[in-house]
């Protein structure tokens, strides 16, 4: 069981180095869209594709770890939260905290996502607003962002991935 846990352990690890490199491109992105450079835009998501790409063989590596805890553990289903609670104590150390810093950064990224998203909305709407004042021979309007701070949460990768 022991040797489950410690792949398991290192598999979450592998997964933050990934997460870690989202942020940061997510945060480039949002520095980006800010100063209205849109041009890198294209390296960044190009960038941020490679690293969501490579996430997918170690969610099902992790997946597939956790099936195999489960049959262990005489469980249908184990997900992080329990196999932290099974965890041996020479493990539990090192395994809680890499769940942990898992979990902080996948809400970080989804946190940085969702700003992203609103300035997008936010530059495709007044590109819009931009063409119709233009099409409308130049009468006065005004322009209301559409996305804002009280907006509904949607579902996000980091959502279905974790």
């Amino acid at each position: 069981m022991n040797v489950l846990f410690r792949s398991l352990t290192e598999c979450l690890k592998k997964e933050m180095v990934h997460y870690q490199i989202l942020i940061e491109l997510a945060q480039i992105q949002k520095d980006l869209l800010v100063a209205g450079k849109v041009e890198p835009l294209t390296e960044n998501t190009r960038l941020e594709e490679k690293e969501v790409f490579a996430l997918g063989p170690l969610v099902a590596e992790r997946k597939e770890l956790l099936a195999k805890m489960a049959i262990d553990f005489h469980v249908k289903d184990l997900g992080l939260d329990e196999a932290v609670q099974r965890c041996p104590v020479d493990e539990v150390e090192d395994f809680k905290k890499a769940v942990i810093e898992l979990v902080q950064s996948a809400k970080r990224l989804e946190e940085i996502s969702r700003g992203n998203d609103k300035l997008l909305n936010n530059a495709l709407t007044f590109a819009n607003f931009t063409l119709r004042v233009i099409n409308d021979g130049g009468k006065k309007k005004n322009y209301v962002p559409k996305a804002t701070l009280k907006e509904e949460n949607r579902p996000q990768f980091v959502n279905r991935v974790i």
